[in-house]
């Protein structure tokens, strides 16, 4: 039987940042036996530093790799899991200190959802947990009611269905990935329960014109996939409305629908 969870953490010449997170997953590793993997795309030396960090912790494996951006880094670790579960939580990223573990891989072994999203808690001197947005705010997944990937958990097997991130986006193949998810038949279920406390010193969040300028694409290149959505949406009210004159209109967004999916697949 294939073990509960994995982690993965990518990082580049941030031994300070890999080290807090290491220290805070020490319990969930040590104690309860899940799996951290590294992926290092640091300078020669910062990396030898790193395996000397690394070489005493419980269940961590560490793989370096040419710099390959932030997608590539996520896929190499993708290729390494074993669980049936996956939780991205990147260099400087820590473990929320008020984290029940246990409890965590209880859900996790008996959900039936296959995506589970958290909360997250800002740092930086202001500790503020960021609110899941309400649920039908999710659809496009795009900002403001951008997913945290810190504090979301994804069934393994999504990748092999759906494809794994997109090296062509730099910094929002989260966003592209969650678009391929959510379009699916994917059940995604929302805990108001914070996991991670984030590093807001991330790109996404200090660059923020070249992060709009890449959910611009996504959006573009998902439109197939929204209109598609707002059609079915308009489909299912109109099927419970069950008003005689809505047998038309019915019939013709689903021609609209299908002719969508001719066009933009």
């Amino acid at each position: 039987m294939k073990p509960v969870l994995n982690l993965i953490t990518i990082t580049k010449d941030d031994l300070d940042g890999v080290a807090a997170t290491i220290r805070s997953t020490k319990n969930i590793r040590a104690n309860l036996g899940v799996r951290q993997i590294i992926v290092d795309s640091s300078s020669q030396q910062v990396a030898d530093n790193m395996r000397e960090l690394l070489h005493n912790e419980e269940n961590i494996e560490y793989i370096w790799q040419e710099p390959s951006g932030i997608a590539g880094a996520f896929n190499l670790g993708i290729k390494g899991l074993d669980s049936q579960w996956v939780w991205f939580l990147n260099g400087r990223d820590e473990v929320h200190p008020k984290l029940d573990e246990k409890l965590l891989l209880q859900i996790l072994d008996s959900t039936q959802a296959d995506v589970l999203i958290f909360q997250i808690e800002y740092m930086g001197g202001r500790l503020k947990r960021k609110r899941n947005p309400p649920l039908w705010a999710l659809w496009p997944p795009m900002y403001p009611n951008w997913v945290p990937h810190p504090g979301t958990f994804i069934k393994t097997e999504l990748f092999k269905q759906y494809g794994v991130f997109d090296p062509a986006f730099k910094i929002a193949m989260d966003t592209d990935l969650w678009m391929r998810l959510f379009s699916e038949k994917v059940t995604v279920d929302m805990l108001s329960i914070p996991v991670t406390l984030y590093d807001i010193q991330g790109v996404s969040a200090t660059d923020s014109v070249s992060t709009d300028k890449e959910v611009q694409q996504i959006f573009r290149k998902n439109i197939g996939r929204i209109l598609n959505w707002w059609i079915a949406t308009g489909i299912h009210l109109l099927k419970t409305l069950a008003i005689p004159f809505t047998q038309i209109f019915y019939l013709f967004l689903r021609k609209l629908k299908r002719l969508t999916k001719r066009i933009f697949t």
